[in-house]
């Protein structure tokens, strides 16, 4: 068995790559009321993939507009700034780790991770909270200590799945097990490294322990629950040997009902196509 050292995984994490300048320019737009369109298409711009992904996706059969849409500006005006923000996240995301040769499916995760994030936002929405954006960006990341894990050590990762589906175990316990970590936490200490919110990286951090978040609880507890809607709407992720059960004191403490979460479980079951398209656009 490899063996796994966590100041070593640490020393690794600290040399990957941070966030392209670019992305914390067009969140900085997305979140100023006096940035226009043309501002944050200048910031678009600046990354050809990302421009790509943007027109390929306004042009998907998913918006159907009557003409093909060929300026980035154009697009941002068609699609709104927090589609756009969401879609730069995701593209970024999705690029910061290449696939390489693993035998985990990622791109299982990056579905379960984008159904989990379109759960956040809708979850919020229902409950009237305010900043859907950063539930978005929560959902889609939380599992990311998982690519993360399986990046640095592809090896011992898959043995860690293994080992969850023999033992009937959830992945995190057997992680704990072989890295003396779960990914919630290998997640966040990527989270510092890239310079995330710190209510996005304990959210990252604690989505399996939400009564240990202390800096926003809300978002912790949403991204708990939207993780649990993916799962009940049939986005999970097969890494998991055992059932995903509601979070019962998660969706209290959002002052959430079980009807509440039926309704969007209910909305997400419809949205395969849109998360499959999406996918395909950003290459997950």
């Amino acid at each position: 068995m490899v063996k796994f050292d966590i100041n070593e995984a640490l020393a690794r994490i600290q040399q990957l790559p941070t966030l392209p300048a670019v992305l914390t320019q067009i969140m900085d737009a997305v979140a100023d009321p006096d940035a226009s369109a043309l501002v944050l298409a200048q910031y678009i711009a600046a990354d050809q993939a990302l421009s790509a992904s943007l027109l390929k996706l306004v042009n998907s059969a998913h918006y159907g507009f009557y003409r093909k849409i060929t300026s980035v500006t154009t697009a941002i005006v068609m699609l709104g700034f927090s589609e756009v923000r969401n879609v730069a996240l995701s593209a970024t995301a999705f690029r910061s780790f290449a696939r390489g040769q693993t035998e985990y499916d990622r791109t299982q995760l990056w579905r379960h991770s984008l159904a989990t994030a379109m759960a956040a936002d809708r979850c919020a929405r229902a409950i009237r909270l305010r900043d859907a954006g950063v539930y978005f960006s929560a959902g889609l990341l939380h599992d990311i200590g998982k690519v993360l894990l399986d990046t640095l050590y592809p090896d011992l990762f898959l043995e860690a799945v293994r080992s969850a589906r023999e033992q009937g175990w959830f992945l995190r316990d057997a992680e704990r097990v072989l890295f003396g970590l779960h990914h919630g936490e290998a997640g966040w200490a990527l989270a510092e490294h890239w310079n995330l919110p710190a209510s996005v990286a304990e959210a990252i951090r604690f989505h399996h322990e939400p009564g240990n978040a202390r800096f926003d609880p809300i978002l912790t507890n949403l991204t708990t629950v939207a993780d649990y809607i993916a799962y009940a709407a049939g986005y999970g992720e097969s890494a998991n040997a055992r059932p995903i059960e509601l979070p019962q004191p998660a969706v209290a403490a959002l002052g959430a009902s079980e009807d509440h979460i039926a309704r969007v479980c209910q909305e997400m079951q419809t949205s395969a196509e849109r998360i499959d398209e999406l996918l395909g656009v950003l290459g997950g």
